[in-house]
């Protein structure tokens, strides 16, 4: 960091007179031994900078550091957050490591040198690269274009440090995901789930990390099968990772164990189609998490018979990743707001419309059983001193209520331009948690939020129970965020007006600020997974948890879970065996 100083000399001259200089010899010394000090002092300062410059400089001090003094500095200025690139991430002055001394990329494979882990990175990704390339598989036509441009890009972190296109990476720079959510940020859609993964994929590239979108579920596994060296972990929802790892074929053959109390599927399997993909790297991304039985549905969807929590992921809960922070050990990772938000300006209240926005995409929830009544909406629109809006698909045998006229679905851009122009937006019951509550905080517009039960909880797992349509945002409490009760109409009346005659602040939690998202971000990815397996491998008696009973059975049982991988299929390995083991790299 520039800087400048002064150094100023403790010595004052003594008045002096006209007598020649040799008159007064102590006063020189004095003066010569002055200006030694300040030089002493001088130099003393510069060499504590360098000492204290050397210990924080990158290529010296932890990345974990490094990354810290990156993201307080992102904070200053969070509309300029999202950068793509990795530069000032990683050390500079990269050498080549004595490993991979004389790699040559150009030679053939059996040439590359033993031990050299971006040699092998380099063949895998190729691999993959071309496989896309081709395009044969099934795969999700709209994700293509972006996996290989994604694949190509990091090829050059593997090649040798002396080449012009060499590029500085983390060492397994790569997510390969396989939920369709994660895909769908590649083709526009603005559903809760794309929102939070869009925001997610955008902080992974500000800290140095790509993803590709590889599905359906065979390519994701086969994908995941052919880069053991270069993901550093594995995403996708709990249909397929229940499938996987219930399948012989697709869990890696020292992890799988048949569910509690069921089949053992590997009897029969040939160790030559024995899976080989690791338990630990099997990261869930859901937006809802396991919710236990008894604030859910899911005693039906995924025949749970006790109450309390659970997993998709044998491992534990530490494996789902959600943009809430849900009880038990659910891993928080947020999505952050304010990278498209504070682009936005605020709109004065005396410049906004007398209006209220009613939100909700599909005339299909105004026929849900909990919700308010049409004639509530009816009864709202004919209010002569603000107008009610709408932007919600009027749906074929699904007609809105009386008196509501919709708009028609908008862009993103003239979605969030309508919700700054209104006075207040309404919350009629569905859709759950929606995103759209923090847009218009973060544009200053009230919320209003139904809740559906009069005594209603906002504690633990209440919070996300469907007690009310959202939960985290009702606990946010006036003048942000009313609430009423869904069956009062007189209540949601009175909190329209309040909501209209109050104006408030932009405001963003503290969750959803760019800072907290990408410090989550950076502590998920630096997890020793392999490390945290084992942990609960040694306190299960040195075995590796089952998934609990009923789970598997009922997911097959509803045809919601993938079919089996097929019998004398091989896993899609890398060809080449570790020179110095002899054993197959993945496993």
């Amino acid at each position: 960091m520039p800087f400048s100083f002064r150094i100023r000399n403790s010595y004052t001259p003594l008045p002096t007179t006209t007598a020649s200089p040799t008159a007064h010899p102590p006063l020189r010394h004095l003066r010569k031994f002055a200006q030694r000090r300040g030089l002493l002092v001088l130099v003393a300062f510069m060499l504590f900078l360098f000492v204290l410059a050397s210990s924080l400089h990158p290529s010296i001090n932890s990345e974990a550091r490094h990354r810290l003094g990156r993201i307080k500095g992102w904070g200053q200025n969070k509309t300029d957050g999202w950068k793509g690139s990795v530069q000032g991430w990683l050390p500079g002055n990269i050498r080549e490591k004595s490993e991979c001394v004389g790699w040559d990329p150009d030679l053939n494979e059996e040439n590359d040198p033993v031990g050299c882990l971006k040699a092998k990175q380099y063949r895998q990704t190729q691999r993959v690269l071309a496989r896309e390339e081709k395009g044969e598989h099934e795969h999700w036509f709209f994700t293509r274009d972006h996996n290989i441009e994604t694949l190509r890009n990091i090829t050059r972190c593997f090649l040798p440090v002396s080449s012009p296109d060499y590029t500085p990476c983390h060492e397994k720079p790569l997510i390969v995901s396989g939920w369709w959510y994660t895909a769908e940020t590649l083709d526009g859609a603005t559903t809760g789930e794309v929102i939070w993964q869009s925001s997610l994929v955008k902080q992974l590239s500000t800290l140095g990390y790509s993803y590709i979108s590889v599905g359906p579920y065979v390519n994701w596994v086969e994908v995941a099968e052919m880069v053991p060296d270069v993901h550093l972990t594995l995403w996708n929802g709990e249909l397929d990772t229940v499938s996987c790892v219930t399948d012989p074929r697709c869990i890696a053959k020292e992890h799988y164990v048949p569910t509690e109390g069921g089949e053992d599927l590997s009897i029969g399997v040939p160790d030559e189609e024995r899976g080989v993909i690791p338990l630990w790297a099997l990261n869930i991304v859901d937006y809802w998490g396991a919710k236990p039985k008894e604030i859910s549905n899911n005693d039906y969807w995924w025949g749970l018979k006790e109450d309390g929590e659970w997993t998709f992921q044998p491992l534990g809960q530490e494996w789902i990743a959600t943009p809430w922070p849900l009880p038990g050990n659910h891993y928080h990772l947020p999505y952050s707001i304010e990278e498209y938000c504070l682009r936005l300006p605020v709109t004065a209240r005396e410049q906004r419309r007398d209006a209220a926005l009613i939100f909700a995409k599909r005339s299909t929830y105004f026929y849900y059983h909990y919700v308010s009544p049409p004639e509530f909406w009816t009864n709202l629109s004919r209010m002569p001193d603000f107008d009610l809006l709408l932007t919600a698909n009027e749906e074929e045998g699904k007609r809105l209520p009386e008196g509501l006229v919709s708009m028609g679905r908008q862009t993103r851009e003239d979605y969030e331009a309508l919700v700054g122009s209104v006075k207040v937006m309404v919350g009629m019951g569905a859709p759950p948690i929606s995103p759209s509550v923090y847009t218009a905080l973060c544009q200053a517009t009230p919320v209003i939020i139904p809740y559906f039960h009069p005594n209603y909880r906002l504690d633990g797992w209440h919070l996300f129970s469907g007690f009310a349509q959202h939960g985290p945002a009702l606990s946010l409490g006036e003048p942000y965020v009313y609430g009423y009760y869904a069956q009062n109409y007189t209540q949601l009346e009175k909190v329209v007006r309040r909501a209209m005659a109050t104006p408030i602040e932009r405001y963003i939690p503290d969750d959803m600020k760019l800072t907290y998202t990408l410090s989550q971000l950076t502590r998920y990815l630096d997890r020793d997974l392999k490390q945290m397996m084992d942990t609960k491998v040694a306190l299960n008696g040195g075995k590796v948890p089952a998934l609990q009973q009923g789970i598997r059975e009922r997911c097959y049982e509803l045809k919601r879970c993938r079919e089996p991988l097929k019998a004398g299929r091989r896993p899609s390995v890398p060809p080449l065996p570790d020179l110095e083991t002899g054993v197959e790299a993945i496993r």
